[in-house]
């Protein structure tokens, strides 16, 4: 599980300098901090989230193999499946197949789990 919590960047160093001086261990093996709720909506959207889950089903070899399996351009896969990997939802695992290198998606998340501050 991946657990995505909005909260500013201030509040988390304060946060995590607060627990490391308590001595505190975080629970959660993963967790993403948002800033706000708009940066969240520009990161998750209904693609992407497609995306997550063809790749956790399916398992494609390939950022090509995953872009045949979403009838989508490869730029587009390849845009997103970085923006996720650089956000931590999503591994890219470089690996070469004779003198071919390639990509291939890893989601290892079964679930995302959010926090929203009301």
């Amino acid at each position: 599980m991946v657990k995505i919590i909005i909260k500013s960047w201030d509040e988390v160093y304060k946060e995590t300098v607060r627990d490391v001086k308590a001595g505190k261990v975080q629970k959660e093996k993963k967790i993403i901090y948002i800033d706000s709720l708009d940066d969240l909506r520009s990161l998750i959207t209904s693609g992407r989230l497609k995306m997550l889950s063809a790749v956790r089903k399916e398992k494609p070899g390939s950022l090509y193999a995953l872009a045949k399996l979403m009838k989508k351009d490869i730029k587009t896969i390849a845009t997103d499946a970085n923006m996720l990997s650089n956000a931590g939802l999503m591994r890219l695992e470089k690996y070469k197949v004779g003198k071919r290198k390639k990509v291939r998606p890893i989601v290892s998340a079964k679930k995302i789990d959010l926090e929203l501050p009301l």
